[in-house]
């Protein structure tokens, strides 16, 4: 199967910069971290407390546990919001990507709405292939957790590293899955089992073209770092300016809150730009399901042509007798 990478890139790239309200439902992937935007700064080294640090820890949490508790009850009910945003925005999405790429008229209330109409199709395959991976990474650690714990790290290690070459496959089959299937239920209007399976036997058809597709994404994804990255050192510059001339002026506090606008407005610019990309990679996701996944036809034109025989026997002819007295 002949499929045009470059072409697809380039519809879903207009798809994305012509109907600007599909960034809204980006938006909200990319806070439920349907985005898989995650970034880690970890300088590797583990500082070890002394006793009074815990001491002094112990006490802080003692006295304070209930704004800590109250704290913690805001995050996980602003996470479960963000999650079903997450969900309603990826149905809206497929939805609105479809339609426009069919020269439909869509906006974001229609999107929207097959949003909140797709909730529990997307959140079942979501549920039902996480707790698959999760059942199935248990599956491979428990073993390995056993030897390890009985100190019989030599079997333990060969183990582990048989585990991963398993799980690695497992969860790639899965995203995979996770994607099409989607397709499969929002856009073909299927329940939960024929949209796996159908994406299943999709996927199968097509391995080497999806994985393509996938290292595409890879130097498409250096690009989105490159740009989030770009205005890195002019905000630097600007804000390091601002908050000298705010510690010179006012005093230590007002450098501290200018250099935390900066950084925030940095995490704001990157959540922007991620959220368009998510409307892109979504767009070119679609695009390239309809190459594999729309049937390719040739009709053919069979003429049938009729050949007449002739007749071998007369036909018989009947004759009609008349009635005198019937037409008196």
């Amino acid at each position: 199967m002949n499929i045009n990478y470059l072409q697809i890139i380039k519809d879903a790239w207009k798809i994305t910069w012509k109907n600007r309200y599909l960034w809204w439902f980006g938006f909200f992937i990319t806070l439920g971290g349907g985005g898989s935007m995650n970034y880690f700064f970890n300088s590797g080294e583990e500082k070890k407390l002394d006793p009074a640090q815990n001491e002094k820890i112990l006490e802080f949490f003692s006295q304070n546990m209930h704004w800590i508790l109250t704290f913690t009850i805001i995050v996980f009910l602003l996470l479960i919001i963000f999650y079903i945003l997450c969900i309603i925005a990826r149905g809206a999405l497929i939805a609105s990507i479809e339609k426009n790429s069919k020269g439909q008229v869509a906006n974001f209330k229609s999107g929207w709405d097959s949003g909140k109409k797709n909730f529990w199709k997307i959140f079942i395959i979501d549920f039902s292939l996480g707790l698959f991976i999760f059942i199935t990474l248990l599956i491979l650690i428990a073993p390995v957790a056993i030897l390890f714990f009985n100190k019989n790290y030599i079997i333990g290690g060969i183990l582990a590293f048989l585990a991963i070459l398993i799980f690695i496959p497992i969860a790639i089959l899965s995203n995979y899955l996770r994607t099409y299937s989607y397709f499969y239920s929002i856009l073909g209007k299927l329940n939960f089992w024929p949209a796996v399976e159908n994406a299943y036997n999709l996927f199968v058809k097509n391995i080497w073209a999806s994985i393509l597709l996938s290292l595409i994404f890879i130097p498409l994804g250096i690009i989105l770092m490159l740009i989030i990255l770009a205005i890195l050192p002019l905000l630097f510059i600007i804000f390091l300016v601002l908050s000298g001339i705010g510690y010179l002026a006012i005093g230590e506090i007002t450098a501290i809150v200018i250099g935390a606008i900066g950084i925030a407005i940095f995490f704001l610019y990157a959540i922007f730009v991620k959220s368009i990309y998510a409307v892109f990679s979504q767009a070119i996701w679609i695009l390239f399901f309809h190459e594999i996944a729309s049937p390719k036809i040739t009709e053919e034109i069979v003429t049938i042509e009729t050949t007449t025989e002739p007749l071998s026997k007369p036909m018989p002819v009947i004759e009609v007798k008349r009635n005198p007295k019937a037409e008196l």
